[in-house]
């Protein structure tokens, strides 16, 4: 290639390079999404399955500790689940999120202590314990939607 043709070929390609980058990327965090909703249903089928043996409901007792591991186990991952850039698309996250990071972060912390609360009180298996740690548990989620998730429309 000569002179102009060159140019325009390399002027080409480098702006389909950048414009797959950007697809790249918002592809990415797209999957975080996704990530994001899975392990937040996680979470929520560990909480049901937990109130379903603390009701009695089913009689699966010695499931409890590991149901609550799990609770403490994603509370845990909760803060990585919302990395810059993952507050468009398909997700009811909030911009406060990113525009509170301290509120996000006392948020957050509260549904680690509730949920490793869950996993202390499901090691003896004392449905009553683990029935008044999921109090606490119910009340770090709902601090957290009420400010942070939108609400279903």
């Amino acid at each position: 290639m000569h002179g102009l043709a060159r140019t325009v070929f390399i002027g080409g390609l480098t702006a389909a390079i950048l414009g797959l980058s950007g697809v790249a990327i918002a592809a990415d965090e797209q999957h975080a999404i996704s990530y994001r909703k899975a392990t937040m249903a996680a979470l929520g089928a560990h909480t049901k399955a937990t109130v379903a043996l603390i009701k009695g409901e089913v009689s699966y007792g010695g499931h409890l500790a590991r149901h609550t591991a799990g609770i403490a186990s994603i509370g845990r991952m909760i803060g990585d689940l919302f990395p810059e850039g993952s507050d468009f698309g398909d997700t009811r996250a909030l911009p406060a999120i990113w525009e509170k990071p301290d509120q996000f972060t006392q948020a957050v912390q509260a549904l680690r202590s509730a949920s490793a609360a869950m996993a202390d009180a499901g090691k003896g298996g004392d449905m009553q314990a683990v029935r008044a740690a999921l109090g606490g548990l119910g009340k770090a989620c709902k601090g957290c939607h009420e400010k942070f998730r939108e609400k279903k429309q």
